[in-house]
C-alpha cells in the first residue's frame, strides 16, 4: 500500500543484494518504494527473504531503451533514484566487453539523460566500484583524491559512467552522485561470489557433508564490508546538502583465509590450516573432516591487487557509521545458508 504524500523512490536492480537491503531500508523510513527489474527476471526470492516483495511497486523495464526509461521517470517523478543495476563480474567483462559497456556505461548514460530531460528534480545514485583505482598505485589505501588506473573491461565501463555522473552535475545542475563501493556482503549475495560460495559450502558441509569446498589463492584479499551498512551510506548521499562522490569502505584488509576461518568456526568447526600453495587444505581438528583444498582452476588471472578504502570523507561529512565487522558478517552469512539447508532452499 502506498503512503499519501510520502517521498517516492525508484531503484533499479531491485532483485539483487543492494537493491532488497536498500528497498527495506527505504520501506522502513516511510518511503513509497517502487523497484526496476529485466523483462525475464525470476529472482525475486531476495526480496521475499525480507519479506518485502508485497510492499514494492515493481516495473518491468530494460536499460538499453531510453524510451522506456523517459516513460517510467516522467510518470514517477521521483524524489530519488538508485541505480544499482549493472554487470558485476571482472572475469566475464574480459569475455564481453561491449555488453559490459552497454550494462554499466551507456545505461548510466540512458538514466541521466532521461532526468535530465523529465525528472530534472530527482535526486540520484550510482553505484560505481572500487575496481576503478586498478593496480600500479602508490598506496594500497585509496581515497576520493587517488587518480584511477582501471585495468578491466569492467572497471572502465564504472570509471566512465562516473564521468558522465560528474558531467551531469556539473553542467546540468543535476543532484547526482557515485558511491565508490569496496566489497560487502550478506546473507542475499549470489553464490557465485567467494563470501557466498564459502559460507553456502560450509553450511553443505555442517548439515549433508560431501566433498570439500575447492577455492583458489587463500591470500587474496579485499576490503570487505556489509551490504546493510553501504546501502545506509547509499541513502546519507541523497539525503545531503550537495552532491557528491564517496568512497564506502572499511579500511581493513582480510583475506579468503581469514573469511574461511571465520565462517568454519561460525559453522561449529575448529578449523587447522595445513600445507602451502595448492597444497594447502583447511581440515576440522574435532573430526580430521577436510573443510576445503586450494585448486589452481580457481586462480583468477585478471585479479586486481589487494586495496583498501578510506571512508572518512563520507564519516566526517554525512556522518556514516560501519555497524557491522567481517566476524558478524559472516556469521550471520552462514546462520543463514545452515537454515537454507535444513528447510531444503538451497537453490538461492
Amino acid at each position: 500500500m502506498k503512503i499519501p504524500n510520502a517521498p517516492k523512490v525508484f531503484i533499479t536492480g531491485v532483485t539483487g543484494q543492494d537493491g532488497a537491503h536498500l528497498a527495506n531500508l527505504l520501506l522502513s523510513k516511510g518511503y513509497n518504494v517502487s523497484g526496476g527489474f529485466r523483462r525475464g527476471t525470476n529472482k525475486f526470492w531476495r526480496l521475499d527473504y525480507l519479506g518485502i516483495t508485497e510492499k514494492i511497486t515493481l516495473i518491468e523495464f530494460q536499460l538499453s531503451e531510453p524510451q522506456s526509461i523517459l516513460a517510467i521517470l516522467q510518470e514517477g517523478q521521483f524524489d530519488e533514484i538508485y541505480h544499482l543495476a549493472a554487470e558485476s563480474f571482472v572475469a566475464d567483462s574480459f569475455k564481453y566487453p561491449i555488453v559490459t559497456l552497454e550494462a554499466n556505461t551507456h545505461a548510466v548514460c540512458n538514466m541521466l539523460e532521461a532526468a535530465r530531460l523529465v525528472s530534472p528534480n530527482s535526486r540520484m545514485f550510482f553505484a560505481s566500484s572500487s575496481e576503478i583505482y586498478g593496480s600500479g598505485q602508490a598506496s594500497n589505501i585509496l581515497s576520493e583524491m587517488t587518480p584511477p588506473n582501471p585495468s578491466n573491461p569492467y572497471a572502465i565501463s564504472k570509471l566512465a559512467a562516473d564521468h558522465f555522473v560528474r558531467l551531469y552535475r556539473e553542467t546540468y545542475g543535476l543532484f547526482v552522485c557515485s558511491g565508490i563501493l569496496f566489497n560487502h556482503e550478506g546473507p542475499l549475495r549470489g553464490r557465485q561470489f567467494v563470501t557466498r560460495k564459502i559460507t553456502y559450502n560450509l553450511a553443505r558441509l555442517k548439515i549433508k557433508g560431501g566433498e570439500p569446498l575447492v577455492l583458489g589463492n587463500l591470500n587474496a584479499g579485499k576490503d570487505w564490508g556489509s551490504a546493510v551498512d553501504y546501502v545506509e551510506a547509499m541513502r546519507l548521499m541523497l539525503s545531503s546538502d550537495k552532491a557528491q562522490d564517496y568512497i564506502i569502505a572499511t579500511g581493513k584488509l582480510s583475506t579468503v583465509r581469514d573469511l574461511l576461518k571465520l565462517g568454519a568456526m561460525s559453522a561449529g568447526f575448529q578449523p587447522i590450516f595445513e600445507g602451502e600453495g595448492v597444497n594447502e587444505i583447511c581440515k576440522d581438528v574435532d573430526t580430521g573432516l577436510i573443510i576445503a583444498e586450494v585448486s589452481e582452476r580457481y586462480f583468477r588471472p585478471f585479479d586486481t591487487p589487494a586495496m583498501i578504502g578510506d571512508s572518512s570523507k563520507i564519516e566526517n561529512e554525512l556522518g556514516w557509521r560501519k555497524n557491522s565487522n567481517l566476524e558478524q558478517m559472516i556469521s550471520e552469512m552462514v546462520s543463514a545458508d545452515i537454515n537454507r539447508w535444513k528447510i531444503g532452499d538451497t537453490n538461492v
